[in-house]
């Protein structure tokens, strides 16, 4: 597979199997997409090197992706999903 020639692709499934809203970071972009209870989103990257394309980390509330190569989050329909998609107000609860 290829992604407009930009090499190989891989994909990764999150999904938030929590009550609270869950936090995912891609790095190295430092973006963040939240996802609500039950929700999957599929981190995609391509043109990745000759290692890993994914390293995933996990702390409380929150996922962090690491790509080897460019990428971008989608929904399962393979949508994109912008940067702060519903990030909680400040002071807002993330519980949903």
């Amino acid at each position: 597979m290829t992604e407009a020639d930009g090499g190989p692709v891989a994909r990764l499934r999150v999904t938030n199997r929590g009550t609270d809203m869950l936090e995912l970071i891609l790095e190295p972009y430092g973006s963040d997409h939240w996802l609500r209870p039950s929700e999957t989103f599929v981190v995609v990257t391509y043109g990745f090197g000759n290692g890993d394309p994914f390293e995933v980390e996990h702390e409380p509330a929150t996922v962090t992706v690491h790509l080897d190569g460019h990428g971008y989050v989608t929904d399962l329909n393979g949508d994109e999903i912008d940067c702060a998609h519903g990030r909680p107000e400040t002071g807002e609860e993330t519980n949903a």
